[in-house]
Protein backbone atom coordinates (compact mmCIF):
# COMPACT_ATOMS: atom_id res chain seq x y z
CA UNK A 1 0.00 0.00 0.00
CA UNK A 2 1.18 3.51 -1.23
CA UNK A 3 1.65 6.61 1.11
CA UNK A 4 -1.65 7.94 -1.02
CA UNK A 5 -3.57 5.20 -0.22
CA UNK A 6 -2.88 4.70 3.38
CA UNK A 7 -3.55 8.80 3.13
CA UNK A 8 -6.92 8.07 1.44
CA UNK A 9 -7.46 5.02 4.04
CA UNK A 10 -7.23 7.64 6.59
CA UNK A 11 -9.28 9.95 5.25
CA UNK A 12 -12.23 8.10 4.57
CA UNK A 13 -12.30 6.12 8.26
CA UNK A 14 -11.68 9.91 10.07
CA UNK A 15 -14.78 10.79 7.82
CA UNK A 16 -16.58 7.79 8.73
CA UNK A 17 -16.23 8.35 12.42
CA UNK A 18 -16.96 12.35 12.41
CA UNK A 19 -20.12 11.36 10.22
CA UNK A 20 -21.16 8.62 12.54
CA UNK A 21 -23.43 10.84 14.82
CA UNK A 22 -25.26 12.34 12.03
CA UNK A 23 -25.78 9.31 10.59
CA UNK A 24 -27.46 7.79 13.41
CA UNK A 25 -29.89 10.91 14.06
CA UNK A 26 -30.51 10.60 10.12
CA UNK A 27 -31.25 6.89 10.46
CA UNK A 28 -33.38 7.85 13.70
CA UNK A 29 -36.14 9.57 11.23
CA UNK A 30 -36.19 6.77 8.65
CA UNK A 31 -33.94 8.04 6.12
CA UNK A 32 -31.75 4.37 5.30
CA UNK A 33 -28.51 5.75 4.47
CA UNK A 34 -24.56 5.07 5.34
CA UNK A 35 -22.96 8.51 3.98
CA UNK A 36 -24.07 12.13 4.20
CA UNK A 37 -23.61 12.17 0.69
CA UNK A 38 -26.34 9.21 0.23
CA UNK A 39 -29.24 11.85 1.35
CA UNK A 40 -29.42 13.57 -1.92
CA UNK A 41 -29.41 9.69 -3.95
CA UNK A 42 -32.58 8.14 -2.10
CA UNK A 43 -35.00 9.79 -4.75
CA UNK A 44 -37.41 11.30 -2.58
CA UNK A 45 -38.14 14.18 -0.54
CA UNK A 46 -35.81 14.61 2.86
CA UNK A 47 -37.07 18.18 4.31
CA UNK A 48 -37.58 16.07 7.76
CA UNK A 49 -33.57 16.12 7.83
CA UNK A 50 -32.75 19.45 7.11
CA UNK A 51 -33.10 20.70 11.11
CA UNK A 52 -30.75 18.15 11.40
CA UNK A 53 -28.39 18.90 8.90
CA UNK A 54 -28.39 22.52 9.99
CA UNK A 55 -27.70 21.76 13.66
CA UNK A 56 -24.58 19.67 12.46
CA UNK A 57 -23.48 21.45 9.81
CA UNK A 58 -21.50 24.40 12.51
CA UNK A 59 -20.82 21.53 14.94
CA UNK A 60 -18.53 19.67 12.62
CA UNK A 61 -14.83 20.42 12.05
CA UNK A 62 -13.95 17.91 9.11
CA UNK A 63 -14.18 19.88 6.22
CA UNK A 64 -14.82 17.23 3.94
CA UNK A 65 -17.73 16.39 6.28
CA UNK A 66 -19.03 20.40 6.04
CA UNK A 67 -19.24 20.19 2.55
CA UNK A 68 -21.33 16.97 2.26
CA UNK A 69 -23.70 18.27 4.82
CA UNK A 70 -23.17 21.21 2.42
CA UNK A 71 -24.13 19.84 -0.74
CA UNK A 72 -27.01 18.43 0.70
CA UNK A 73 -28.65 21.51 1.40
CA UNK A 74 -27.53 23.10 -2.22
CA UNK A 75 -31.10 23.13 -3.50
CA UNK A 76 -34.06 25.74 -3.74
CA UNK A 77 -37.13 24.24 -1.46
CA UNK A 78 -34.89 24.84 1.50
CA UNK A 79 -35.69 28.44 1.01
CA UNK A 80 -34.18 31.23 3.31
CA UNK A 81 -33.61 28.34 6.57
CA UNK A 82 -30.06 27.55 5.96
CA UNK A 83 -28.79 31.27 4.79
CA UNK A 84 -27.81 32.27 8.13
CA UNK A 85 -25.80 29.39 8.87
CA UNK A 86 -23.94 29.26 5.46
CA UNK A 87 -22.83 33.14 5.65
CA UNK A 88 -21.45 32.15 8.87
CA UNK A 89 -19.80 28.96 7.73
CA UNK A 90 -18.70 30.50 4.59
CA UNK A 91 -16.92 33.42 6.56
CA UNK A 92 -15.05 30.75 8.72
CA UNK A 93 -14.03 28.85 5.94
CA UNK A 94 -10.90 28.76 4.32
CA UNK A 95 -10.60 30.80 1.03
CA UNK A 96 -10.22 28.53 -1.22
CA UNK A 97 -11.90 25.87 -4.26
CA UNK A 98 -13.34 23.98 -1.42
CA UNK A 99 -15.31 24.37 1.39
CA UNK A 100 -15.54 27.90 1.15
CA UNK A 101 -16.37 27.87 -2.73
CA UNK A 102 -19.33 25.17 -2.52
CA UNK A 103 -21.27 27.22 0.69
CA UNK A 104 -21.02 30.43 -1.88
CA UNK A 105 -22.30 28.03 -4.39
CA UNK A 106 -25.31 27.06 -1.87
CA UNK A 107 -25.77 30.25 -1.30
CA UNK A 108 -26.27 30.76 -5.17
CA UNK A 109 -29.33 28.60 -5.06
CA UNK A 110 -31.01 28.82 -1.88
CA UNK A 111 -33.08 31.90 -0.82
CA UNK A 112 -31.37 34.86 0.00
CA UNK A 113 -34.41 36.83 1.24
CA UNK A 114 -34.03 38.98 4.04
CA UNK A 115 -30.40 38.54 4.30
CA UNK A 116 -29.60 40.75 0.62
CA UNK A 117 -27.32 43.17 2.72
CA UNK A 118 -24.69 40.23 4.05
CA UNK A 119 -24.88 38.84 0.49
CA UNK A 120 -23.64 41.99 -1.14
CA UNK A 121 -21.03 42.35 2.04
CA UNK A 122 -19.55 39.16 1.38
CA UNK A 123 -19.19 39.59 -2.44
CA UNK A 124 -16.83 42.42 -1.48
CA UNK A 125 -14.58 41.01 0.30
CA UNK A 126 -11.69 40.28 -1.98
CA UNK A 127 -9.53 37.84 0.87
CA UNK A 128 -12.08 35.33 -0.03
CA UNK A 129 -10.81 34.87 -3.56
CA UNK A 130 -12.61 32.61 -5.95
CA UNK A 131 -14.66 31.41 -3.37
CA UNK A 132 -16.23 34.00 -3.50
CA UNK A 133 -17.62 33.77 -7.17
CA UNK A 134 -20.92 32.26 -6.93
CA UNK A 135 -21.49 35.00 -4.29
CA UNK A 136 -21.29 37.51 -6.67
CA UNK A 137 -23.39 35.47 -9.29
CA UNK A 138 -25.94 36.12 -6.71
CA UNK A 139 -25.61 39.86 -7.20
CA UNK A 140 -28.40 39.21 -10.13
CA UNK A 141 -31.05 38.21 -7.68
CA UNK A 142 -30.93 41.47 -5.61
CA UNK A 143 -32.27 44.27 -7.69
CA UNK A 144 -31.32 47.10 -5.69
CA UNK A 145 -28.57 49.62 -6.71
CA UNK A 146 -26.16 48.94 -3.99
CA UNK A 147 -26.27 45.01 -5.47
CA UNK A 148 -25.46 46.56 -8.81
CA UNK A 149 -22.70 48.83 -7.30
CA UNK A 150 -21.54 45.75 -5.93
CA UNK A 151 -21.25 43.66 -9.05
CA UNK A 152 -19.67 46.54 -11.03
CA UNK A 153 -17.29 46.46 -8.27
CA UNK A 154 -16.48 43.11 -8.71
CA UNK A 155 -15.83 43.66 -12.88
CA UNK A 156 -12.21 44.76 -11.53
CA UNK A 157 -11.66 41.98 -9.80
CA UNK A 158 -10.54 38.92 -12.65
CA UNK A 159 -11.45 36.01 -10.58
CA UNK A 160 -14.79 37.05 -10.01
CA UNK A 161 -15.08 39.58 -13.07
CA UNK A 162 -17.35 36.41 -15.02
CA UNK A 163 -19.39 36.00 -12.86
CA UNK A 164 -19.99 39.75 -11.97
CA UNK A 165 -21.14 40.21 -15.69
CA UNK A 166 -23.85 37.68 -15.08
CA UNK A 167 -24.93 39.44 -12.46
CA UNK A 168 -25.29 42.73 -14.06
CA UNK A 169 -27.34 40.94 -16.91
CA UNK A 170 -29.72 39.93 -14.18
CA UNK A 171 -29.95 42.95 -12.52
CA UNK A 172 -30.78 44.48 -16.09
CA UNK A 173 -30.65 48.52 -15.49
CA UNK A 174 -28.91 50.44 -18.25
CA UNK A 175 -26.52 52.31 -15.78
CA UNK A 176 -24.44 49.24 -16.66
CA UNK A 177 -24.40 49.05 -19.99
CA UNK A 178 -20.95 51.09 -19.93
CA UNK A 179 -19.35 49.74 -17.43
CA UNK A 180 -19.98 46.17 -19.38
CA UNK A 181 -19.08 47.51 -22.80
CA UNK A 182 -14.77 47.42 -22.37
CA UNK A 183 -15.57 43.82 -21.83
CA UNK A 184 -16.86 42.98 -25.44
CA UNK A 185 -12.75 43.62 -26.23
CA UNK A 186 -12.11 41.01 -23.26
CA UNK A 187 -8.58 38.96 -23.68
CA UNK A 188 -11.47 36.17 -22.30
CA UNK A 189 -13.74 34.78 -24.59
CA UNK A 190 -16.19 33.92 -22.03
CA UNK A 191 -15.89 37.16 -20.71
CA UNK A 192 -16.52 39.31 -24.30
CA UNK A 193 -19.73 36.09 -24.95
CA UNK A 194 -21.03 36.95 -21.60
CA UNK A 195 -21.16 40.74 -21.99
CA UNK A 196 -23.08 40.76 -25.28
CA UNK A 197 -25.42 38.65 -23.99
CA UNK A 198 -25.61 40.63 -20.93
CA UNK A 199 -26.07 43.98 -22.72
CA UNK A 200 -28.40 42.68 -25.37
CA UNK A 201 -30.67 41.02 -22.03
CA UNK A 202 -30.53 44.94 -21.13
CA UNK A 203 -31.32 46.78 -23.71
CA UNK A 204 -34.19 44.68 -24.53
CA UNK A 205 -35.83 45.49 -21.53
CA UNK A 206 -36.06 49.40 -22.95
CA UNK A 207 -37.36 48.91 -26.39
Amino acid sequence: MTTSDRDRDAYRKEFSEISRPLIQELNALGYEINTVDDLRDLGRPWQSALPVLLKWLPRVKHPGVKEAIVRDISVPWVGNRATPVLIDEFRKAQPGPGLAWAIGNALSIVGIEGFEHRIIELSKDRASGMARQMIVLSLGRIHTPEAEDAAMEALEDETVKLHAIFALGNIGTARAIPKLEPFLTDKVSGCRKEAQKAIRKIKSKFK
